[in-house]
């Protein structure tokens, strides 16, 4: 093999393979909010393989985004105009932007996710990718399912603005009422078990009467239980949620 061709192929094992899709894709590092570094990579990585199965795109490797990043301080600012989010996306060169925020509430994992264009404009979406109720081993497929719907989004003609402030404040207040009442519930729950504790549960006369009220009370106790988990479950992430709105609202 001649010089030449030695340079060249070796010039062409170093170029990046060029891309099949149309638009070339910047996904981020996730920002963890009560989950570790690790399990944020985790979640992040599920979402970068959802992506590069998408249609239409182009994902660039995480290394090269990572080396882009700190190139630019660490991390990227928060922007609260079209102008600043699209010189974003421009800086990072790419067609498209995403950027997520990893969750761990509610006794399981959610990933908030904002797809930003070289106008500035963006959507949003959020997705739990496992938790109560939930079954496992989904997760790759319920990142697939958000980030193509994220995705097909983007052909709207209709811009899509950044959230009010005033849905921060809506959220956390939601949230702080269904602490309230998960807390509430959950006393009645107590209560309920120091009565089933007893013996009789409250409970009068024999045989069938007496069964029948005792199997009332312990049912009710056990649905009083399964309500405040849930209402305390739905507040945090709520609570989140609004935290959530605040960062991307910060300047």
């Amino acid at each position: 093999m001649s010089f030449l061709s030695f340079a060249l192929a070796l010039a062409l094992a170093q170029t990046p393979a060029p891309c099949r899709g149309d638009e070339r894709v910047v996904l981020v590092p996730f920002q963890p909010v009560a989950l570790s570094t690790a399990e944020a990579r985790q979640l992040e990585d599920a979402v970068r393989r959802a992506a590069e199965t998408t249609s239409g795109l182009c994902l660039e490797p995480r290394a090269d985004t990572v080396a882009k990043v700190r190139a630019q301080g660490g991390r990227l600012a928060g922007c609260v105009d079209a102008a600043c989010r699209g010189a974003q996306a421009l800086a990072l060169g790419a067609d498209r932007l995403v950027r997520g925020v990893a969750l761990g509430v509610g006794g399981g994992h959610s990933v908030a996710l904002t797809l930003v264009g070289r106008d500035g404009l963006e959507s949003h979406t959020l997705v739990q990718l496992s938790g109560e109720g939930l079954p496992p081993g989904l997760e790759e497929a319920r990142a697939r399912e958000a980030f193509q719907e994220l995705w097909a989004a983007r052909l709207s003609t209709r811009a899509v603005e950044r959230p009010s402030r005033v849905w921060p404040t809506v959220l956390l207040a939601a949230g702080g009422v269904a602490l309230a009442a998960g807390v509430g519930f959950g006393l009645a729950a107590r209560r309920s078990e120091a009565s089933l504790s007893t013996g009789n549960a409250g409970c009068g006369g024999e045989g069938e009467a007496f069964r029948s009220c005792f199997e009332g009370r312990l049912q009710e106790g056990r649905r009083q239980a399964r309500t405040a988990n849930v209402l305390m479950g739905a507040g945090a992430l709520l609570g989140v949620g609004g935290v959530v709105f605040f960062v991307w609202e910060l300047p």
